[in-house]
C-alpha cells in the first residue's frame, strides 16, 4: 500500500511539472539579406551593386553589421546551369567601415569584378555578416558576360553659361541580334573618379547631350559609354576617351 500512494505522488508531480526538454540557446538576431542587388556588364568588367541592409531577419535594427562576403563562380553558357552550383569561392570580402569612410553618403554597395571573359557566365552569391561572424541571408546572382560594345569616338565639351555641352560621332554596332539603344553620360569633377551611374536615366538616343547641373568656372570631365541589347540583356561599352568643360559666365 506505501509503494502504491508512492507511485501515485511521484506521477501526479510528473503531471504538475510538465515535461522537461533540453535547454535551448536564445536564437542570434541575423542581417536580412541585402535589397536591390545588381549585375551589369560595363565594358570588359562586371559590376555588382545592393543596398546596406538595416534591418535582422527578425526585424530588429542591424546595429552590428560588420561587411559583405562575396562568392563567385563562372559557368558554360551553352551548357551551364547558374542555379545547380551556388558559388563557393570568396571574390572579395568588403568591410563596412572602410567602405563608409571612402562613400560617407552611399547607402547603396558597388563592387567591380574585371577578371572576366567574354562569352562567359558568371554567379555571385553575396552574404551579409556580423561582428560575431555570423552571417544572414544569401542573395544569388548570375548573368552572361557578352563582347563589349564598340566605344564612342571623338568626343567633345563645350562649356556655356552654367551647361556643357557634348558632342560625339554614333557608334557602329553591325552585328546580328543586337540593338543598339544609345549612350549613357559619365561625369567627374577634379581627381575623382567616374560615378559608376550615368546622369542620364534613360539611354540618349541621339549623339549629343546638355549637361544643365554644373557651375561657372569649374572644370567637368566627361566620358560616354555605348549601350546595347542582346536579348533581354542590355550592356554597355568602355568609356570613351574624355573631353572637359569648364562652364564660364558670358
Amino acid at each position: 500500500m506505501l509503494r502504491v500512494t508512492l507511485l501515485l505522488s511521484l506521477l501526479l508531480t510528473m503531471v504538475g511539472c510538465g515535461t522537461v526538454g533540453p535547454v535551448q540557446p536564445l536564437q542570434k538576431s541575423l542581417p536580412k539579406a541585402v535589397n536591390n542587388a545588381t549585375l551589369h556588364q560595363k565594358g570588359t568588367a562586371l559590376l555588382l551593386a545592393w543596398d546596406i541592409p538595416t534591418r535582422n531577419q527578425d526585424d530588429s535594427a542591424l546595429t552590428d553589421l560588420t561587411g559583405f562576403a562575396v562568392y563567385k563562380s563562372d559557368y558554360d553558357l551553352a551548357r551551364g546551369c547558374p542555379e545547380c552550383r551556388p558559388p563557393k569561392h570568396l571574390l572579395r570580402k568588403i568591410d563596412l567601415a572602410y567602405y563608409r569612410s571612402n562613400n560617407r553618403s552611399s547607402q547603396r554597395i558597388y563592387l567591380w569584378d574585371s577578371a572576366v571573359e567574354e562569352e562567359t557566365g558568371y554567379s555571385y552569391k553575396i552574404v551579409p555578416y556580423t561582428v560575431a561572424g555570423h552571417e544572414g541571408g544569401a542573395v544569388l546572382l548570375h548573368r552572361a558576360c557578352f563582347t563589349s560594345a564598340p566605344a564612342v569616338n571623338q568626343l567633345t565639351a563645350q562649356g556655356l553659361d552654367r551647361q556643357a555641352r557634348l558632342m560625339w560621332l554614333a557608334a557602329e554596332e553591325n552585328r546580328q541580334g543586337i540593338d543598339l539603344l544609345g549612350y549613357n553620360i559619365y561625369r567627374r569633377s577634379g581627381k575623382d573618379y567616374f560615378a559608376v551611374m550615368p546622369l542620364n536615366e534613360q539611354p540618349i538616343t541621339g549623339t549629343s547631350y546638355e549637361d544643365l547641373n554644373v557651375e561657372n568656372d569649374s572644370d567637368y570631365t566627361y566620358a560616354v559609354r555605348t549601350v546595347i541589347a542582346i536579348g533581354d540583356l542590355q550592356l554597355e561599352s568602355a568609356l570613351s576617351d574624355e573631353a572637359v568643360a569648364r562652364p564660364l559666365r558670358p
